[in-house]
């Protein structure tokens, strides 16, 4: 009994003489018909079984096929009714702990190694001489390069070196391989993985390309590279932020606007000459554009996919209406303009003001020469007496000069200082001419 179950089981098309496997019927006849032509009962009762096996797969009966037919027809019923039933949910167990166990792992081994190159690129860029010995020497000082002498065949592509194909080696584990394997890494790119802190330095070609780059191997390669991609995706802002950014900087220009409008318009109200009307409606037409502006940014910005109830959601609301608070009660509701009869009158008010200022003070200068010289009498001054060559006059013409350049930029806080630099070289002016009139 223990010899027939150590007996070893045999399966194929088999020779029943020689045990040889045919591998098909076909080829089985032929190895019998000539091989072993002298046992025809054998072969006959091969062929017999052949026979009837082919008959049995290749059977056409109409009987067959309805059975078959109505076989089929009656399990897709059964089916039907199976698929109505309750599905009871069988015996199971979670794998989660086990998948984080190796994710966690695997994770960890690739965090590390990625942090061992980056220490090592730091010290390779860093100091970098611009000598080629030299340079070789501290890459070679930084990472130990492996010992070619025995390798006869690139670990990458498995091809063998030889005069035209040399052997070079990875800056960041000195690992061996050949120049179609290798993969090249810009300094400057470099500079930036190692301190995403440091000015972005020119994106220009180097003129020499082999002292611009660092040859490292695919894998080296690969996890800087990812490195990289995961301080870009977290220095990366998303379009929430931008939009948001951009509608903070639309507001920190609009305080500065309304402050200003209100000055102008305070400034007509007094009847003052340093800004006129068309002034003060383009200082009001450059906030509503800002306004305009601040409204789109809060509508795309509430506009975002968020899922209703979150606090993506509540925040992307909570944004529009300040935005939309900030334009009603700050940038629409500013002080309407007085029109150009009001301007006029009150000009015409402080401009007779003004006269009687300056005839009051120049019949008091008249008075006091008068005692001081003793009854002569002073000469008026003509004001149509303009000194062409005096040098106020000059300055006078180029401060206006200045005033109409900032106007046409709608810089009207550099109009208010030259228009008050003006005045007083007006005044100094008057002064001078008194003066000259005594």
């Amino acid at each position: 009994m223990a010899a027939a179950n150590d007996e070893k089981i045999l399966e194929g098309f088999l020779c029943p003489i020689c045990k040889a496997d045919l591998k098909s019927a076909s080829q089985l006849t032929s190895h019998f018909e000539s091989l072993h032509q002298e046992e025809q009962d054998v072969l006959k009762s091969l062929k017999d079984i052949f026979g009837k096996a082919k008959k049995i797969i290749l059977n056409t009966d109409d009987t067959d096929l309805k059975e078959t037919f109505d076989r089929a027809l009656k399990f897709n019923q059964q089916e039907q009714f199976y698929s109505e039933e309750e599905q009871v949910i069988g015996v199971y167990r979670s794998s989660t702990d086990y998948f984080k166990g190796v994710r966690s792992a695997r994770l960890e081994r690739y965090a590390t190694e990625t942090n061992n190159l980056l220490i090592r690129l730091d010290k390779l860029v860093c100091n970098m001489p611009e000598e080629p010995h030299q340079r070789k020497q501290h890459e070679q000082d930084v990472v130990p390069w492996l010992d070619g002498t025995s390798v006869k065949l690139c670990p990458s592509c498995a091809k063998s070196f030889s005069l035209t194909r040399r052997k070079h080696h990875c800056r960041l584990c000195g690992s061996i391989l050949c120049h179609d394997c290798s993969v090249f890494l810009d300094l400057k790119i470099a500079r930036g993985i190692v301190d995403p802190s440091a000015p972005q330095a020119s994106t220009e070609p180097d003129s020499d390309a082999e002292k611009s780059r660092l040859r490292l191997c695919e894998h080296c390669y690969n996890l800087i590279e990812l490195r990289k991609q995961v301080q870009d995706s977290r220095n990366a802002k998303t379009v929430l932020m931008t939009a948001y950014e951009q509608m903070r900087s639309l507001m920190e220009q609009a305080k500065p606007a309304v402050v200003m409008y209100e000055k102008m318009c305070q400034s007509l109200f007094d009847g003052e000459t340093t800004y006129n009307l068309s002034d003060v409606n383009a200082m009001r037409g450059r906030i509503g554009k800002l306004a305009e502006g601040i409204d789109i940014l809060s509508k795309q910005i509430v506009n975002l996919p968020a899922e209703p109830g979150t606090r993506l959601a509540k925040l992307q609301n909570s944004i529009r209406q300040a935005a939309a608070h900030y334009i009603k009660e700050d940038l629409i509701s500013l002080r309407k303009l007085p029109t150009e009869a009001q301007i006029e009158e009150v000009r015409r008010q402080r401009y007779e003001r003004a006269e009687k200022q300056i005839q009051m003070e120049r019949r008091r200068m008249e008075m006091e020469r008068a005692e001081e010289t003793a009854g002569p009498s002073v000469a008026r001054m003509d004001h149509n007496d303009v000194d062409e060559d005096n040098p106020l006059i000059e300055q006078m013409n180029i401060i206006r000069g200045y005033i109409q350049e900032a106007r046409k930029e709608l810089k009207f806080e550099e109009v208010a200082i030259l228009e008050a630099n003006l005045k007083d070289l007006k005044k100094e002016y008057h002064l001078q001419m008194l003066s000259n009139k005594s």
